[in-house]
Parts: C-alpha cells; structure tokens; sequence
C-alpha cells in the first residue's frame, strides 16, 4: 500500500493538470474569470440542485445485483438499438411475429371444435359429455405414456383415481373462505396442514398455510419475509439470496414484492449452492437464504444443515423448498436414507414449503407452506378491519377458492397412509440412484452432481455431442422431458408413471448419441431447443429475453 500511494498520488495530479488545461480551452474561462466567492457559490449550488434533480427525475434502469458494469452497459446499448433504430425494431417484431405464428400453429393442431361465443341456448349435456370423451381420449395418449417428465405424479391406479374423482366432486362448489357454510371443507384444509407438518417435525402443532401449488407458498413466505423484516427489523430494501439453481417463483417473489434477489453461485462439481458465495452476500438488509431439496433443474439437495447454521448465526430465515421432493424425502429414513436434517427439528430452519400434487400424489393442485412459528405465519396473511364490506381475512393469495383442493389432498393422505408412501419413496429414491448410475456409465455426457430424490439430469462431456440434439431426438420417439441450461442438459422427474420406462429411457439415450455420432454436423445446433436457449442467451438484457418468452403465453391464451 505504502508503495501504491505515490503513484496514486502523480496520477491524481497529472488528471488534476489535464482538467484545468480542458477548462482553459472553453469559452467558460472567460465567463469565470471575474467570479469571486459569492458567485461560485450560486454556481456550484446551482450544479448540485441539478444533480440531484436529475438523479431523482431522470429514468436510469436498475442494474441487476449480479449484473456486471459491463454487461449492463451492453444491455443498456442494446436496448438503445431495439427502441430507436426503425430498422432493429422491426426485425424484432417480425421475428415475434412469425414465432407468435408458428407457437399458434402449434396450438391449433390441437385444438378442436371451437367455441368463440356464449351459445344462445345451453348446449346439450350428452355432446358436451362426448367432446369430453374425445378430449381425454387424445390427452391420455400423451399423459399417460409413461414417458413423461413429471407432470402426472399419481400411480397409475384406475380405481385409487376413481375413488379421488367421486370424493372430489362432492366439493366443486364449495368455498373454503366461508367457513360457516362449509365447515367440513375448512376441517379438511386444517388436517391436511397438520398431518403435513407432522411429517416435516411439527409434532406438537402445525403452523402452516395450504396453498394452490408450489409457486403461492414460495411467493407467501417470501412475503412473511419481506414484512417481518420490515417489522422486526425496521428493513425498507430487503433482498434474499437463493442459489442459482433455486425455482423461479423466487424470481417471481422479487417482482412482486420489491424483493432484491441475489443470486449465489453453485459449485460445478457438486451442482450445490456454494455456501461460500450465499455468505458473503448476506448484509444487513437480508431476511431470508434459501435451500432446494432437490432443486427442479439438477436434481442435486443444496447442504441445509450448512444453510441452516449460518442463517442462524446471521438472525435471518431459511427456507426449505421441498416443493418437488418433500414427500418423497421425508419417508427416506424411514426405509434406510439418511438423507440428513432438512426439517423443523433442525434449528435455523424457519420455513417449508412442500406439494402435495406432486409426490403426495394429490390432484392438482394443491401444497403447504409451513413456519417455525405464528408470528412468521401471520406476515403472510392479510386482513383489513376499515373495508366497507365489513372485516376481511384470508389466510393467502386467494380469496374465494374451490375446496377441491383440500378434499384431494385428505382424500390421498388418508387413503394411501404412512406405510404405502414409504413404500413409494423407495421405489423413486431406488429409481433415481440406479437412473444416475446407469447414465454416468455412459462415456459421452455426465451426471450433475449426485441426485438421490427424485429428478436426474445430464449434460455432454463431447464437444461434438449437443445435448439438446438428444432432447430433440428422444422427443420425436415420445419422450416428453425437460431441457435444462447454465450448463445445456437434459432432465427427467421420476414418477410412479414412468419409472416403469427408464430402461427404455437409458436405451433411447445411447441409441440417440450413437445417430449423432454417425452425423454430428446435423445435430451441432441442438434442434429447437438448441435454437431457442441459444438465441436468448444471445440477448444481453435478461428482461427483453424474457419478453420474448411471454410471445409463448400470448399462444396459449388465444383461440
């Protein structure tokens, strides 16, 4: 440092020269020259005012947390050119266009016999009962292949299906707001709660909120967060961090409720969070780290015990996401994993969040996110006591909502039991672990990480070898599964649907990379998924990429 100041020092004074040589060379020399005290002054005076006005009027886009200088100075050139030059911007509208086209085409295919108006007259019962009929009976063939990715969770048990469907009917038109009205619906919601916080540690009572899926619990204790440290902690900024690979809702929450999300990176070996990274972005305007288990895109179990020691030692939250793999998890000790502490019963973590639709094989859509304790619980509700239309309470993002929910879930509980779910948590815990080693025996593509719950997923090790290219190909034999990027990969999430197929799935694999290899200039750009991953990482602004994706909802939302 010693060493460092003297040059610091000359270079501070040879910028000071040039300053005062580009002053004398503009006409503010003359204007300047008869100034004294007062007037320079009023001059620098007037320079701040219009500092400060500009800073607080003028727009400047908000950089990323984890965004480079550089590559926002690159996004914001970018956008530069899509907004202001005629010719970028209608490049980009047609190529919006014609994918808003091919995405409608897509749809069109399959859709059917349309109905663009309210009919005059009620159609009759008997032909809505046969578009039924024809609708499930061209569905089912790709839900029910037994080649899906994740999606359809239950077991493939006509009868258990049955017997759901006829419970659940039952609860159509019933509201679980109105507790007055339909006090078993309300019954049902508070023993799913329980009996689901009974199996995360909650022995002695279960503090949670059930919820419509995954993404609303994830979104509602990013909001106890976000008001408890407002609260307790007097935080008007608040920001989370969340590995890289933690699922969008996070992303989603930060939107919602002005949340900064900081993003830690994941080791590349291990496919974890690197705990190292999450600490060291924690300040003193953090409210919540959070833990996949497993996160969607690898498969891989970020260390909670880890997460859970430093959230503790910081004073802040930590989040459990078991959304994908809680059901499955919480049974492994159970038939002989230790898959180690991720539950209430391990101190620091302060909340949960886990689907019953997924491996509690409950109808969508249904899931629980549970608090340490009801003071967390209660930052996520809202009530009003002023409203016109008298005091107004509910306990999450809905209002009125349809019971079916809560009666499939206590259906499925209560049906299945404690020991059958074991017996299921086996069969996907086997599967996945036999899954990973099989494809790791694969010379040409890697494993991430160590998947041991649920979800496996893999990347090439071949510089020829894309791995969309397998993706595309697997898909043209009726595969339908999930490509994931950061590194490019392929993923598969095991279900009582298709474990039955994996056999099958490591065969079409190795048949795929076998036709590449005799053709790798065909497959170099990866298909369509190769295609579309690789022109939004060519974006340089994150948001314009994510613009482009929501030409895919236009498709969806129109008849």
């Amino acid at each position: 440092m010693e060493q460092l100041l003297p040059i610091v020092i000359r270079e501070y004074n040879v910028f000071k020269q040039y300053i005062k040589e580009f002053y004398k060379q503009t006409p503010m020399q003359e204007y300047t020259r008869s100034f004294d005290v007062f007037d320079t002054a009023v001059l620098v005076a007037i320079l701040c005012v219009s500092g400060l006005w500009a800073l607080r009027n003028l727009k400047f886009p908000n950089r990323d947390y984890n965004q480079s200088l550089f590559g926002y100075f690159q996004a914001q050139i970018f956008l530069f050119l899509v907004n202001y030059c005629p010719g970028v911007n209608s490049y980009i509208e047609k190529k919006k266009s014609e994918a808003l086209q091919s995405f409608n085409d897509s749809m069109e295919k399959m859709t059917t016999k349309k109905t663009l108006k309210l009919p005059d007259n009620g159609v009759d019962t008997e032909a809505m009962m046969e578009k039924m009929k024809d609708w499930i009976e061209r569905d089912s063939k790709n839900y029910g292949s037994g080649k899906v990715s994740g999606s359809l969770y239950v077991m493939p048990d006509k009868q258990f299906i049955k017997n759901a469907q006829d419970f659940c009917k039952h609860f159509l038109y019933s509201n679980p707001m109105h507790a007055d009205l339909w006090p078993a619906t309300r019954q049902m919601e508070a023993e799913v709660i329980r009996m689901t916080g009974d199996l995360f540690g909650q022995e002695k009572e279960s503090i949670g909120i059930l919820t419509t899926g995954g993404t609303e619990s994830i979104l509602l204790a990013m909001l106890a967060y976000r008001n408890w440290g407002e609260s307790q902690k007097g935080i008007r900024q608040p920001n989370i961090v969340i590995p890289e690979t933690a699922h969008a809702a996070f992303y989603r929450a930060g939107e919602y409720f002005k949340i900064q999300v900081r993003i830690a990176k994941i080791n590349n070996t291990t496919f974890q969070v690197d705990v190292n990274d999450l600490r060291s972005q924690i300040d003193s305007n953090t409210v919540c780290i959070v833990g996949s288990l497993p996160n969607f895109g690898f498969g891989t179990c970020d260390p909670i015990e880890e997460l859970a020691s430093i959230a503790k030692k910081k004073k802040i939250g930590l989040h459990v996401d078991a959304c994908l793999g809680g059901f499955t998890a919480v049974f492994a000790k159970d038939h002989g994993f230790d898959l180690g502490k991720f539950d209430f019963t391990l101190d620091g973590v302060t909340s949960i969040s886990c689907d019953q639709h997924k491996h509690g094989l409950a109808p969508k859509g249904v899931s629980t996110v549970l608090f340490k304790t009801k003071q967390l619980r209660e930052h996520a509700f809202f009530s009003i006591a002023t409203w016109s239309g008298g005091a107004y309470a509910v306990p999450s993002i809905q209002g009125s909502k349809c019971g079916v929910g809560a009666a499939g879930a206590w259906f499925t509980l209560q049906s299945i039991g404690k020991k059958k779910y074991v017996e299921y948590s086996k069969k996907i815990m086997d599967a996945t672990q036999s899954l990973a080693k099989q494809l790791s025996e694969i010379p040409e593509i890697k494993v991430f990480g160590n998947p041991q719950i649920n979800c496996v997923a893999f990347m090439s090790k071949e510089s020829w070898l894309n791995a969309y290219s397998i993706h595309e190909i697997l898909t043209h034999q009726g595969w339908t599964i999930s490509s994931v990027q950061n590194p490019a990969g392929v993923h598969i999430s095991l279900t009582q649907q298709n474990i039955v197929n994996l056999k099958q799935y490591v065969h079409d694999i190795k048949a795929a990379i076998e036709k590449i290899k005799a053709n790798p200039q065909v497959y170099q750009k990866g298909g369509e998924m190769g295609t579309l991953y690789g022109t939004t990482q060519k974006i340089p602004d994150s948001k314009l990429a994510g613009q482009a994706l929501k030409v895919y909802l236009d498709s969806l939302l129109k008849i």
